[in-house]
């Protein structure tokens, strides 16, 4: 599971061993290396692929050099039926799986081999004979069986084979590493080398395996002509609870601003002087007169409604400027110097 070449002439050290796979079956005869083939997961019948994945403690090679004990993790992929509760909400679709079922019952295996010799060649006939079948009842839920057939189960199977088991190595600590796989065909394994591996300490194994299950899932959910599951479909509503005593301050608040500003109303509409003075035109027209007409009108330093006042009739005439009833020709409002050269009339 770990090592590397070493050169006894030169006394230097060569390829290392960084990662191997290892099924905890044989790959033609499925004879069982550890009981009923798991070490952990001896629990589970009908499993897919259940094998270990060791690697260098660090992923590269100096640790193998130095010969630090490697990594090892058992994975497992098997059948399975999933609960999910399924939402969709703005436009986003979700699930959720609350419930997961699988087969734990005991029996012999399913795998059947048997050997053959003919005149030209001799090997064993393998065949996966037990269909799957998940009874959904063991969780506690509806007692719904789920399942498929041997032959299905075992195309899925021996794709795995060209995987595991399977090795990677590198030259040295700065190479990179090739990985070999279909180390069942006659010949020398398959070789491609790896800008990554996801085997490879310390990369996270189980997060690894479980895309990998969840893709196959996906697969399988996605295949032309497979049955649909009916069942209900739910709608979501927003229900808003308030809470009364809270908005008592910010009533109140209201209620003492309406009665404030009705108050103000009330109370100004009586003072006619003040009001008449900020909305009327006066003060503009008065502030524009010539300085002895204004005389006439702040003979008292305030403005009220109470003092007397007489009609005056103001006109705006285009050549002599404002003209005040009662006043002088002469006296007029205060005009801007002509300059020496005017522009013809209606010139702007």
């Amino acid at each position: 599971m770990s090592g590397y070449v070493y050169n006894a002439e030169n006394l230097t050290k060569g390829e290392a061993l960084v990662m191997r796979t290892l099924p905890l079956t044989t790959l033609y005869t499925r004879d069982l290396l550890y009981g009923n083939g798991s070490i952990h997961f001896k629990d589970l019948r009908n499993t897919i692929a259940d094998f270990l994945v060791v690697s260098a403690a660090n992923g590269s090679a100096d640790t193998v050099y130095q010969d630090v004990r490697p990594v090892a993790n058992e994975c497992v992929l098997h059948w399975c039926v999933q609960t999910i509760r399924a939402s969709y909400d703005e436009g986003a679709y979700h699930e959720e799986v609350i419930n997961i079922a699988y087969n734990t019952t005991t029996g012999p295996s399913p795998w059947l081999a048997t050997p053959f010799e003919t005149e030209f060649q001799n090997g064993t006939d393998v065949f996966y004979m037990e269909d799957i079948v998940i009874d959904t009842d063991q969780a506690g839920h509806d007692h719904v069986v789920y399942g498929t057939s041997n032959s299905s189960a075992s195309a899925i199977i021996l794709a795995f084979i060209d995987i595991f088991p399977s090795f990677s190595t590198v030259m040295n600590e700065s190479a990179v590493p090739s990985m070999r796989f279909k180390t069942w065909s006659t010949g020398p394994a398959w070789i491609r080398y790896l800008d990554f591996n996801p085997w490879l300490a310390p990369n996270n194994v189980t997060r690894h395996m479980e895309r990998l299950a969840k893709a196959m899932t996906n697969v399988i959910r996605s295949t032309p002509g497979q049955d649909k599951v009916t069942g209900a479909a739910y709608s979501s509503e927003t229900y808003i609870s308030v809470e009364w005593a809270w908005l008592t301050f910010p009533l109140i608040l209201l209620v003492l601003s309406f009665v404030f500003l009705v108050s103000t109303i009330i109370k100004t509409s009586k003072d006619t002087g003040a009001g008449v003075w900020k909305t009327s035109t006066m003060p503009t027209l008065i502030y524009s007169l010539p300085k002895e007409t204004q005389a006439q009108f702040i003979k008292s330093p305030t403005w009220n409604g109470t003092q007397d006042t007489k009609k005056v009739r103001i006109r705006l005439l285009p050549k002599t400027g404002w003209r005040v009833s009662g006043q002088s020709l002469l006296n007029r409002s205060p005009q801007l110097p002509r300059p020496a050269v005017q522009a013809p009339r209606g010139w702007i």
